[in-house]
């Protein structure tokens, strides 16, 4: 089993150049009517709509193909207006409260994606194509995800002292992109893993019958299914020193909140994708039980990381919820190698891996051992033995 170091690097460090500069609030604290969070909000919507510009110019090689086809273009055009017009006004609060570097930045990347055509911009071509990412897949759960959690986190806060900008916010933003950016490619890759390593074991008589079943029935059975295969996976990455290698890097985060989640090396996000999907393809759910459980998931694993504090312990019997999950992130030696179910906790208490002492963590991470706090760090941390070499 892996064990961790537990000294944690207290080193401060030299203020960046990005503070001298005062590109950010003080300790990354919004208050109202200063004009951080204008100038923010103008720069975060600026770049959004210029990404929904770029989309429209060019959909074959910017969305998936998967969620291209249940676009309805004028509503995404009115979003597009609406997030353009929003940026605009937050760039002139925070002209107004003199946060020129910021909000500057913010207004040229929104008249860029002006001059590129805007909320009007025709719709390129839509062909098939070899290459493809999920820009649009990264517009569209910044604004939902990000808007979502942050007010949620804001409203019933663990830590009330955490701000938005917290420590290492923008390497996890890094994250965030890179995962959605690659959906497209995830997607054909495992679909291509399953189908020719797994097309021998499936049965026409097993997904009819699946297939058959009740709705919710399937919904709550496919929920089991992934389950019981991520458990494996996940105590696999705990158990073997090559696995954990990748795994460490989205333990390695000492803040958590909805951003920590999408702190994963893209191996493991290969890797577990691919072989929670494999119950899926075996059985062959119905496919809006495999939408709903998509968009389930996406919410419930922000969710479990979050920097939220509700009270769910009448949940926490049967379902994960982030306490439980937070405890698997704690950096209390106690608490290592356990709760490694992503849905269901009956199943950690299954196979004795329950750990939910009353509270919550006071610390996270993995001490000494965390990589250096860049993407780089995190791309070859799995293979900093070999590199060594």
């Amino acid at each position: 089993m892996t064990t961790y170091p537990f000294s944690l690097n207290t080193q401060l460090r030299p203020a960046s150049f990005r503070h001298w500069l005062r590109l950010r609030p003080a300790r990354g604290h919004f208050r109202i009517g200063d004009g951080w969070l204008a100038a923010y909000l103008c720069l975060l919507l600026a770049v959004l709509s210029l990404a929904g510009v770029l989309v429209l110019h060019f959909p074959a090689q910017l969305t998936i193909p998967q969620l291209r086809a249940s676009y309805d273009i004028p509503t995404l055009r009115a979003g597009l207006g609406a997030l353009m017009i929003l940026s605009g006004v937050f760039g002139v609060l925070a002209l107004m409260r003199k946060r020129l570097t910021i909000a500057g930045a913010g207004l040229g990347v929104l008249a860029l994606a002006a001059l590129l055509g805007g909320a009007d911009t025709p719709l390129g071509p839509i062909q098939a194509s070899r290459f493809y990412v999920g820009l649009d897949w990264f517009v569209l759960g910044l604004l939902s995800t990000g808007i979502v959690f942050t007010l949620l986190e804001k409203a019933a806060p663990l830590r009330e002292d955490q701000p938005v900008l917290r420590e290492n916010w923008s390497l996890d933003l890094k994250h965030f992109f890179v995962m959605h950016l690659l959906l497209g490619a995830y997607l054909a890759g495992t679909n291509f893993l399953l189908v020719q390593g797994l097309g021998w074991a499936r049965f026409e008589i097993v997904t009819e019958f699946i297939a058959g079943l009740p709705f919710i029935v399937q919904f709550f059975a496919i929920m089991l299914a992934v389950d019981l295969v991520e458990y494996g996976v996940h105590r696999a990455y705990h158990s073997h020193q090559a696995l954990w290698g990748i795994h460490a890097v989205h333990h390695s985060s000492r803040t958590m909140d909805w951003l920590a989640s999408s702190r994963l090396h893209v191996l493991e996000a290969l890797i577990t994708r691919t072989a929670t999907l494999a119950p899926v393809f075996l059985l062959g759910f119905d496919q809006a039980v495999v939408n709903a459980y998509a968009l389930m998931i996406g919410f419930h694993a922000t969710f479990i990381h979050a920097n939220i504090d509700w009270d769910l312990r009448w949940l926490e019997p049967v379902f994960v919820t982030p306490r439980h999950h937070h405890w698997h992130h704690a950096l209390e030696e106690t608490a290592h190698n356990k709760n490694f179910a992503v849905h269901f906790s009956f199943i950690d208490r299954l196979f004795g891996t329950l750990h939910m002492p009353r509270g919550w963590p006071a610390e996270y991470g993995i001490g000494a051992e965390e990589p250096a706090h860049s993407y780089r760090a995190h791309t070859l941390h799995p293979f900093k033995g070999l590199i060594a070499a």
